[in-house]
C-alpha cells in the first residue's frame, strides 16, 4: 500500500499552550532554547512554545501557519550541525512529550517493543528497561499494557536498546530524526534499524501514523498523503540511491520499494516533528572490554581487519564494536595524563603505543577458566606487533563506565583546545570530519587523510568508529590561517570519500552546516528531487527552515 491517510486531531486553543513572546525575552531567560552544540550563531525566535500533547502541538503548528512564520523543532539541543538553531519565527520544545507510553511483545517478530514521546532522553530510555520500571505507566496504562509489563518483568531476562550515539542526553526524538548510530553499530545497526512505528506531525497539524511494513512505495517510486479535506499529496521519491556504507545520515533516504517510515527515519525532522516512536529492544549478554595498544596506526587497521574477516566466523570473538585512537589521539591524552594523572581515570597509557583499538567481545563471567579460549585473538595481536600484556580489559559494568570515560574524554579535550584558542581568534572552529566509506577502501581513505595532513603543518588528531570505515579526524586550527587551510582539505576528505562510494556524513546529520557538502555527493538534479519530496509535505517550507536544504 502507497497510500496513508492523515489523523486529524481535536482542536485546541492556542492561549491554553504554555508559550512566551519576544525575541529580547527569549534571548535573555530562554538562551539554551535557541541555539544547540553547533555554537551556531542564529537570530533568534519571536516565539517559544512548550506543548505537552499532540493537540496542543497541532494548534501551535495552525496558528503559526495562519501567522506565515516558520517552526524550528527544538529537542535536547545535542546536535552538532545546527539543525535546533532558529533563524527568526518560532521554537517549538518537544521537552514535555517525555512519557513512556507503553511495553507489549509482538509474538510475530519475538521482540519486545516500548513506545514513548519523543523527549524521553537515550539514558532515561537504557534505565527503564534496565529496571523494567516506566515511571507513570501504571496509572494510565490499558490492561493489556499491564499485562504485558507483569510478563516482562517476569521473564528473568535483561534487555536493551542498542543505538549508542556518544551523547546519552540525546532525546530519543533526536536520534530517530538523525538516524543517529554510535559504536555499537558495529554489530547492531544504526537507529533506523531498530524503529518500528513513528507518528509525525505534518505542517497542518494532521498526524500520520506510521508503523513498519504498512506503506511501500508504489513501482514507480511514489508514496500518497491523503489529508483530512481530501487533497492528496503526492511525494515523488528522488532517483539517487543510497551509497554502500553501513552508516549514512546525509539527504534524504531512498530505496526501491521503500517503506514509507524511512522517509521519516533520518529526515532531520524536515517533514514534521514526531510526537511517538515505537523501538524494539534485545536481550542483554556479559562482555569484555578491550583497548589493545599497538606501534602504530598501520598495526591498527591491520588488527581491524583481522577482527573484521579473521574472526568473523567464531562468535565469541565477533566484536560488538570496534573503536580507534590514533597516534595523535594518544599524545593528546598522555599529555592530558601528565598535567593530571587522575583526569583519565586509568593507568598511563603506554609509551611504546602509537594507536589503539578499542572493542568488546562476549564474556560469560560465570564460564571456567578453560571454556574461555581467547588464542585466535592472542594471535592476531601478536601478528600486529603487540600483546594482551599491553592492553586494559575489564567485564564489570563500573570499569566499562570508566572506559567509556576514556573514550569520551578525548573530544572533550579537543573541544577544550580550541575553547582556548577562541580567546584569542574568535572565529576559530573545531573542524570534525563525518565521513565514511565501503569496507574495501578502509585503508585507501586513512592514507589519504593522513597523507593530506602530513603536508599541511595542521595539528590534527582522529578517532572514532574505525569498524564502519568511519574516522572522525578533527583538525584543530591555530589561528585564522590554519582554519582556511582545514576548510579546504575537509572539502578534498568529502570529495575523495564520495568518488570510493561513501558518504559527507555518516551520522551526524547535515543540518545547517553541512549543506555545502551535499553538493559533493549530489547533482543539482537530485537536491531539487530532495526539495520537491521536502514540498510535497510542507508546501511552505514551515518546519525546520534551513536544515538540509535552502528552499
Amino acid at each position: 500500500m502507497h497510500e496513508i491517510r492523515c489523523e486529524t486531531l481535536p482542536d485546541v486553543d492556542l492561549s491554553t499552550v504554555r508559550g512566551i513572546e519576544g525575541k529580547d525575552v527569549i534571548a535573555a531567560q530562554y538562551a539554551p532554547y535557541v541555539a544547540d552544540e553547533s555554537k551556531m550563531a542564529g537570530d533568534g525566535a519571536d516565539y517559544l512554545f512548550f506543548p505537552a500533547s499532540e493537540a496542543e502541538l497541532a494548534a501551535v503548528m495552525k496558528a503559526m501557519a495562519a501567522k506565515g512564520l516558520t517552526v524550528t523543532i527544538s529537542g535536547a539541543r545535542t546536535g552538532l550541525v545546527g539543525g535546533a538553531v532558529p533563524f527568526g519565527g518560532a521554537v517549538v520544545s518537544l521537552d514535555r512529550l517525555n512519557r513512556p507510553l507503553d511495553i507489549r511483545h509482538d509474538d510475530e517478530a519475538k521482540e519486545w517493543r516500548v513506545v514513548s514521546e519523543p523527549s524521553v532522553t537515550l539514558t532515561e530510555l537504557g534505565d527503564w528497561i534496565k529496571k523494567k520500571a516506566f515511571p507513570g505507566l501504571k496509572e494510565r496504562a490499558s490492561q493489556p499494557t499491564l499485562d504485558s509489563l507483569e510478563i516482562f518483568r517476569g521473564d528473568g531476562k535483561v534487555y536493551f536498546y542498542p543505538p549508542d550515539p556518544t551523547e546519552m542526553s540525546a532525546f530519543l526524538g533526536g536520534t530517530v530524526a538523525t538516524n543517529a548510530s554510535g559504536a555499537l553499530s558495529y554489530k547492531y545497526g544504526a537507529t533506523r534499524d531498530w524503529v518500528r512505528r513513528v507518528r509525525v506531525m505534518l505542517a497542518t497539524g494532521e498526524i500520520l501514523d506510521v508503523p513498519r511494513g504498512r506503506y511501500h512505495a508504489s513501482a514507480e517510486g511514489t508514496f500518497v498523503v491523503v489529508h483530512g479535506d481530501g487533497n492528496r499529496s503526492e511525494i515523488k521519491l528522488p532517483s539517487y540511491a543510497p551509497p554502500p556504507t553501513k552508516k549514512n545520515t546525509a539527504g534524504i533516504y531512498v530505496a526501491p520499494g521503500m517503506d514509507l517510515i524511512d522517509l521519516f527515519i533520518g529526515s532531520e525532522g524536515i517533514f514534521g516533528p514526531l510526537t511517538e516512536i515505537e523501538v524494539a529492544i534485545t536481550e542483554w549478554h556479559g562482555t569484555i572490554s578491550v583497548i589493545q595498544f599497538l606501534p602504530d596506526d598501520e598495526a591498527a587497521l591491520d588488527f581491524v581487519l583481522a577482527l573484521r574477516e579473521g574472526l568473523g566466523a567464531d562468535d565469541t570473538l565477533r566484536p560488538e564494536f570496534v573503536e580507534f585512537y590514533d597516534g595523535n589521539a594518544l599524545n593528546l591524552l598522555r599529555n592530558k595524563q601528565r598535567e593530571n594523572p587522575k583526569a583519565l581515570d586509568m593507568p598511563p597509557i603506554p609509551e611504546d603505543a602509537g594507536a589503539a583499538i578499542f572493542f568488546d567481545v562476549k564474556f560469560d563471567p560465570t564460564a571456567k577458566a578453560g571454556d574461555l579460549d581467547y588464542t585466535l585473538l592472542k594471535n592476531v595481536v601478536e601478528k600486529c606487533g603487540s600483546t594482551f600484556a599491553n592492553s586494559w580489559a575489564c567485564y564489570e559494568r563500573r570499569d566499562y563506565a570508566r572506559f567509556k570515560h576514556f573514550r569520551h574524554t578525548l573530544p572533550e579535550t579537543v573541544n577544550s583546545v580550541i575553547g582556548l584558542r577562541k580567546k584569542q581568534h574568535p572565529s576559530l572552529h573545531k573542524l570534525g570530519t563525518d565521513l565514511a566509506v565501503p569496507d574495501e577502501h578502509l585503508k585507501e581513505i586513512w592514507h589519504f587523510y593522513r597523507e593530506k595532513l602530513d603536508t599541511t603543518g595542521l595539528e590534527w588528531v582522529a578517532f572514532g568508529h574505525i569498524g564502519d570505515n568511519h574516522f572522525h579526524v578533527n583538525i584543530m586550527p591555530r589561528d585564522p590561517d590554519d582554519l582556511a587551510k582545514g576548510l579546504a582539505i575537509y572539502k578534498e576528505f568529502a570529495q575523495k570519500a564520495v568518488a570510493l562510494g561513501g558518504t559527507v556524513s555518516a551520522e551526524h546529520g547535515i543540518g545547517k552546516m553541512k549543506k555545502k557538502f551535499l553538493s559533493v555527493m549530489f547533482s543539482e538534479q537530485q537536491l531539487d528531487e530532495m526539495k520537491a519530496v521536502k514540498r510535497a509535505l510542507d508546501p511552505n517550507a514551515m518546519i525546520n527552515p534551513g536544515n538540509i536544504l535552502d528552499m
